[in-house]
């Protein structure tokens, strides 16, 4: 099987990845980066950002800011979502700036078939108001964990707004429970982005069902899924401090490239 070399791959992930957050919100573009904005869910990170930033001169980056006060007044975050085109000098700014950076996530590209199909369970889509409210109460469960969500202290009204931003990406994303003994212990979702990449995301397995070959299983159904939807850049983000990087190198995904995202809250109705 032949692949695109790795400059290619990692630009079909950084579209599909950016197309994926940009579901469900709406997009400004600009000179100098697109902004993605939904003042529904104005403390949700994904759903309020800038991504694709070009900037690289002072005037360029000011441009930036300026466009982020703009089209982001209701939400007092400022959030940018950076990969490996991001310009140096534009990183080296938002540092300098005080932005806080978020866990490194190291971009992983299935590199031939899933080598496991894990556990004989139940997996299943989330389609009822039954199942999004299982979903709930495993992404409540996620947050107070805290590993995905690099320690952040988020309370169960954050956890809700983030999967009715989950709902509000509709069909163009799939989300799936694992179940054990009829008890969901797992959910994850893939989108099979127009340009070819596949998305695997937000998986997640509660404490007690981990190393049971759950995860295993829903990542095989989703590169089934994501393959029956014409994907050829299947891919998956790792974060680079935890051990789940070498079960997705044990199932064939290799490292492509890293993200990150940048965060700083500003008091209210105080531009940046």
């Amino acid at each position: 099987m032949q692949f695109a070399p790795v400059s290619g791959v990692a630009t079909i992930i950084a579209e599909a990845y950016r197309w994926d957050r940009r579901l469900g919100s709406t997009v400004i573009e600009t000179a100098h980066c697109r902004i993605v904005s939904n003042p529904k869910f104005p403390d949700v990170w994904d759903h309020n950002h800038a991504e694709s930033v070009n900037a690289a001169t002072v005037d360029e980056i000011a441009d930036v800011f300026r466009e982020m006060d703009r089209h982001l007044a209701h939400t007092s975050w400022r959030v940018f979502h950076t990969d490996c085109f991001t310009p140096d000098a534009f990183l080296a700014r938002i540092a300098m700036d005080g932005f806080v950076e978020r866990p490194v996530v190291i971009q992983m590209m299935l590199d031939g078939p899933c080598l496991a199909r894990g556990a004989d369970v139940e997996v299943r889509p989330v389609k009822s108001d039954a199942d999004w409210a299982a979903l709930l109460a495993l992404v409540v469960a996620d947050h107070r964990e805290g590993k995905r969500t690099g320690g952040l202290a988020l309370d169960k009204d954050f956890s809700a707004a983030v999967v009715e931003g989950y709902r509000a990406k509709g069909s163009q994303r799939l989300f799936q429970l694992a179940f054990r003994d009829s008890i969901p212990v797992a959910y994850g979702s893939c989108g099979a982005a127009p340009n070819g990449g596949g998305i695997i995301e937000d998986l997640f397995t509660v404490q007690g069902a981990r190393k049971q070959g759950i995860a295993t299983r829903m990542i095989a159904q989703f590169v089934d899924e994501l393959r029956a939807a014409g994907s050829h850049t299947i891919f998956l983000g790792a974060l680079a401090a935890e051990e789940a990087k070498t079960l997705y190198a044990r199932l064939g995904f290799r490292p492509v490239m890293l993200s990150r995202s940048w965060v700083r809250q500003i008091p209210a109705q105080t531009a940046y």
